[in-house]
């Protein structure tokens, strides 16, 4: 989630240079507003077999 949906550029930088290909799925929105004033929040899901 990002405060700011014009953040998404810089965001999808970091987010390809910290993952490999097959990269995990994932969603990005814009919100009106996050906890404690934050630019993004990261929602994560892990599964284990």
């Amino acid at each position: 989630m990002l405060a700011d949906i014009a953040d998404f550029g810089e965001f999808n930088k970091v987010y390809s240079n910290f993952f490999a290909k097959l990269y995990p799925a994932r969603s990005t929105f814009a919100v009106s507003g996050l906890a404690l004033n934050a630019k993004i929040e990261i929602e994560c899901i892990t599964a284990k077999n």
